[in-house]
C-alpha cells in the first residue's frame, strides 16, 4: 500500500501529538513496555519527518542562498552536538533518543524544509484540530491529577497552538472550528492555572497585543509599533549577554515589583561555561551545576526536614530557551537559531505582500521574544509549528503572494 507524502506528515503529527497526550496521562519513567510503546510514537514522528524532509531536500533551492547555507550550517551544527552526546550507556541513548529536550530538540529545524511547501499548512490545520480534540478528551482524567501539587507542564503543551491559530486569525476558519477554538481557549486557561504556568499568560498578552497592532488603521503607525518591538528584541537579548541580564533585571524592578525567576538561571550558566564551551557548549546530554538547587534541596531536607521533590542539583535541561541552546550547542547553535528567527520575522512582517505570510511572522517574533525567559527547544508541535513557518516566510515566493494567492493555495 502506498502512503502519500501527505498522508505521512499528517500520520508524523498526529503521532507527536499522541506521544506528548499519553506522556502527560501515564506519566512513563524508566525502561519498560509502557515507555517503549509511548516512545514509538515520538519515534515514528521523527523518522516520518526525516523521510519527508530527505524526499523533498531539492526544495531548499527555492530559498535564498544566505539562509539556505545558514540553515545547512545549523545542521551540521545540530548533528555534530547531536553525536557529542554519544555514549555506550544505554541509559544515555534513551534520555538521548527518547527526551524532546535532547538530540530530536536540534533536529527540529529540518521542518524548514517541509515549510517550502505551503499546501502543507492545511495538514497543520487539521493535526491541530486533533491536538484539541486530545486535550478535550483529556478533560475525563483531569480530576484523578488534581491535587495539592501543580499538573505537569505537559498537560499545556497541545493547547499552545491556539495562540497560533488566534494570531491567524479565527475568521478565516470554518464555524464549527471556530467552536472548537474558543472551547479550547477556555481549557488552555484552565490548564495554564492548574499547572502553574506564568509563561502561558504572557504567551497570551503578547499574541493579543499583536492582535491589536494588527488592528490598527493606520499602516504607518502599525509597522512603526512592530519594527520598535523587533529592534527592541534584538537589542535587549544583546544587552543581556553582553551587560547581564541581572543588571536589566534590577533596572526593571525599579519601576515594576515582580518575583524573577530567571536571574540565577542566567547566572549559573554563564559562570559554569569557559573558555571554548562558551561556543561549543556541551552536547545534547551536556549538564551543569546548580548551586540554587541544591542549596534549595539543603535547606528542605536539612532545615524544614521535608522531602525534597525539585531537580538535581547536576541538570540536564535549562528553562530558558536560549540558555538550553548555548549549554547544549553553545553560541555557535545560538547566532545560527537567532538569525533565522530574527531574519524570518523581519521578512514576514516588513516584506510580504499577504497576511498570511505576515502572521506567521508575528509567531515567530513571539517565540523569539519568549526564548528569552521559557520555551526550551523540544520536538513538540510548538517548535515543529515554528520551523515551517520559518521555512516558508523565508521563501520569496511565498512572500509576493497576494491574500487570494494564498488562500487558493491553503482553503480551510
Amino acid at each position: 500500500m502506498y502512503i502519500t507524502q501527505d498522508k505521512l506528515l499528517k500520520l508524523g503529527l498526529c503521532s507527536n501529538a499522541m506521544y506528548v497526550f499519553l506522556f502527560f496521562l501515564f506519566q512513563p519513567d524508566g525502561i519498560n513496555l509502557q515507555k517503549i510503546i509511548i516512545s514509538g510514537f515520538l519515534a515514528f514522528s521523527v523518522v516520518t519527518s526525516l523521510i519527508i524532509c530527505f524526499q523533498n531536500r531539492q526544495s531548499l533551492n527555492q530559498l535564498p542562498s544566505l539562509y539556505r547555507r545558514t540553515f545547512i550550517f545549523l545542521m551540521i551544527w545540530s548533528l555534530i552536538t547531536i553525536i557529542r552526546g554519544f555514549s555506550f550507556n544505554i541509559q544515555d541513548w534513551v534520555t538521548n533518543f527518547g527526551n524532546v529536550y535532547m538530540a530530536l530538540a536540534w533536529v527540529t529545524p529540518v521542518f524548514i524544509i517541509i515549510g517550502q511547501k505551503i499546501e502543507n499548512w492545511v495538514i497543520f490545520y487539521k493535526s491541530i484540530v486533533f491536538m484539541f480534540q486530545l486535550m478535550l478528551i483529556s478533560l475525563f482524567a483531569l480530576p484523578f491529577y488534581i491535587g495539592p501539587s501543580k499538573l505537569r507542564t505537559e498537560w499545556v503543551w497541545l493547547l499552545r497552538p491556539i495562540n497560533f491559530i488566534l494570531l491567524l486569525g479565527v475568521s478565516r476558519f470554518k464555524s464549527q472550528f471556530r467552536v472548537l477554538v474558543y472551547v479550547t481557549f477556555v481549557v488552555y486557561i484552565l490548564m495554564a492555572i492548574l499547572t502553574e504556568q506564568r509563561i502561558e499568560f504572557i504567551y497570551l498578552f503578547l499574541v493579543f497585543g499583536f492582535i491589536a497592532i494588527r488592528k490598527l488603521k493606520q499602516i504607518k503607525i502599525k509597522r512603526k509599533f512592530l519594527k520598535y518591538i523587533l529592534l527592541a528584541s534584538v537589542a535587549l537579548v544583546t544587552i543581556i549577554f553582553t551587560y547581564g541580564y541581572e543588571n536589566i533585571s534590577n533596572i526593571i524592578k525599579v519601576f515594576v515589583e515582580y518575583e524573577d525567576t530567571r536571574v540565577f538561571l542566567y547566572n549559573e550558566l554563564i559562570y559554569e561555561l569557559k573558555g571554548v564551551e562558551d561556543y561549543i557548549g556541551r552536547g545534547s546530554l551536556g549538564t551543569y551545576y546548580s548551586h540554587y538547587m541544591e542549596h534549595t534541596k539543603w535547606y528542605i531536607e536539612e532545615i524544614r526536614g521535608e522531602k525534597w521533590f525539585g531537580d538535581s542539583s547536576t541538570r540536564i535541561t535549562i528553562e530558558v530557551g536560549y540558555l538550553q541552546m548555548i549549554l547544549k550547542g553553545g553560541y555557535i547553535l545560538f547566532f545560527l537559531t537567532f538569525f533565522l528567527m530574527v531574519s524570518s520575522s523581519y521578512l514576514a512582517i516588513f516584506k510580504s505582500n499577504n497576511s498570511f505570510i505576515r502572521n506567521l511572522g508575528l509567531y515567530i517574533l513571539t517565540l523569539t521574544i519568549l526564548s528569552i525567559i521559557s520555551f526550551r527547544p523540544a520536538f513538540t508541535p510548538t517548535f515543529i509549528i515554528l520551523w515551517t513557518a520559518i521555512g516558508t516566510v523565508l521563501n520569496k515566493k511565498y512572500r509576493k503572494m497576494s491574500d487570494q494567492e494564498i488562500k487558493e493555495l491553503i482553503n480551510i
